[in-house]
């Protein structure tokens, strides 16, 4: 068999609703590579989002974080490929954020800060055990090569801005009430296509797994999509294969061994 790359979306895919990996999981995951593979985790996550994983965000090869705008290397944690926003286009969303007293998210590596603090944003907080640090002026942020922002709370009036006037920057809904904003071009497929050049892997050998609209890409073109069951319908018309098995129900351990067998050639 030749060796794929196999790329996990994390939650709602390798991660129960819990925000952990079962140990099944883990078997899978290392079955897969003592068998020659190359393990992905690609998320919308950021580095601190990655915190609740513990150890086993390193248990894979390499990290797509950053809805593919990031690839770290997990062996020596180096960081292999990093997409960020210009400083221009990052000033004028943070001023406009601030000067509406609009929640918006400032993601950069291990450093997050927000510009208003909800109720919603201090629970998840809480989980990360990070508490974002709350900004008033753009003197306090760095903003010369920012990774990513999110909006929750006032997602709507951010997006729409966006739109209206940042045409350098994109955005998906990651999850319910959730934006992840990226530079333009960033997106998981594109993050898998980078990590697949870099390791020579054609895109016919990848394997891409997920559950929500942001997605959909991915499963659609590469060698093979998959959506768990839990999947939006979307994800489910977009794959080549829907697993019988949820993200709380072993779903990568199933994928793993129809790899193994064949099954996905």
């Amino acid at each position: 068999m030749k060796q794929k790359l196999l790329a996990l979306d994390l939650d709602g895919t390798a991660v129960k609703d819990d925000y952990s990996m079962s140990l099944s999981s883990i078997k899978a995951i290392k079955k897969a590579q003592d068998n020659g593979h190359i393990v992905a985790y690609v998320s919308g996550r950021r580095d601190v989002d990655m915190l609740t994983l513990g150890n086993e965000k390193w248990y894979v090869d390499y990290q797509i974080l950053n809805n593919g705008g990031k690839i770290i290397r997990c062996k020596d944690k180096k960081i292999v490929k990093n997409e960020t926003i210009d400083e221009e286009t990052s000033i004028k969303l943070i001023n406009y954020a601030l000067d509406n007293k609009y929640q918006l998210h400032i993601c950069n590596g291990m450093i997050w800060q927000v510009t208003k603090m909800t109720d919603g944003t201090l629970n998840y907080a809480r989980k990360v055990g990070v508490i974002p640090e709350v900004v008033d002026s753009l003197d306090k942020i760095d903003y010369k090569a920012i990774e990513g922002f999110m909006a929750t709370s006032d997602l709507e009036p951010i997006a729409n801005y966006i739109d209206e006037n940042l045409k350098s920057l994109c955005y998906n809904h990651s999850e319910p009430g959730t934006i992840d904003i990226m530079k333009n071009g960033v997106s998981k497929w594109n993050g898998v296509k980078a990590l697949a050049d870099l390791l020579s892997i054609d895109y016919k050998d990848t394997i891409t797994v997920g559950n929500y609209y942001n997605d959909i890409e991915m499963i659609e073109k590469a060698g093979k999509g998959i959506a768990v069951a839990n999947s939006v319908e979307d994800a489910k018309k977009a794959a080549d294969y829907v697993t019988k098995n949820d993200n709380n129900h072993d779903a990568i351990e199933e994928i793993v061994n129809l790899m193994l067998e064949g099954g996905l050639d």
